[in-house]
């Protein structure tokens, strides 16, 4: 009966690993908040593992005010992918589009403005797997093969007891 338990236990603990890791299939693979000063231009280097969908989100930070300008310019080094300019009219800009996985690139012009000439941007990728392994199946095979594995533990210790 201790032995059903601990299973019965380990079971629910692989299950719940394997579920909780399926809500985590969005990875980030590059965030960053960049001051501005004056004009400046930036790239930023990033690699998807595969074929998915990469979401974008640039925040014209209001500190200790907003970019007079900001742009944002997604490539794979030879085509635009996808591209967002903002000139004060919105604080934020969102871009979703698909990739064949490999590396990407981010480029970034800012133009402060007011007193101080100073700004903040912000700059979040993450990243979405267009096919992942379907989870569900994959537990429900390893709790059948774990009981299967206690059957046969049972069974070799009843033909012991008998002999």
């Amino acid at each position: 009966m201790r032995s059903i338990n601990r299973t019965a236990g380990v079971c629910c603990v692989l299950l719940g690993m394997l579920l909780s890791s399926a809500a985590r299939a969005e990875s980030v693979l590059l965030a960053d908040t960049t001051l501005v000063s004056g004009s400046q231009s930036a790239v930023f280097s990033f690699q998807a593992p595969g074929p998915g969908t990469l979401s974008v989100e640039i925040t014209n930070v209001d500190w200790p005010q907003m970019l007079s300008s900001l742009s944002f310019m997604a490539t794979n080094g030879s085509q635009v992918l996808a591209s967002w300019s903002d000139t004060v009219s919105q604080s934020q800009g969102s871009l979703s589009f698909q990739v064949a996985g490999g590396r990407y690139f981010a480029d970034i012009m800012a133009t402060a403005g007011g007193t101080l000439d100073l700004g903040v941007y912000s700059l979040c990728i993450q990243f979405k797997p267009t096919s992942p392994v379907p989870l569900p199946a994959t537990a429900v095979l390893l709790l059948t093969g774990l009981l299967a594995a206690l059957v046969l533990r049972r069974v070799a210790a009843a033909k012991a007891a008998a002999a």
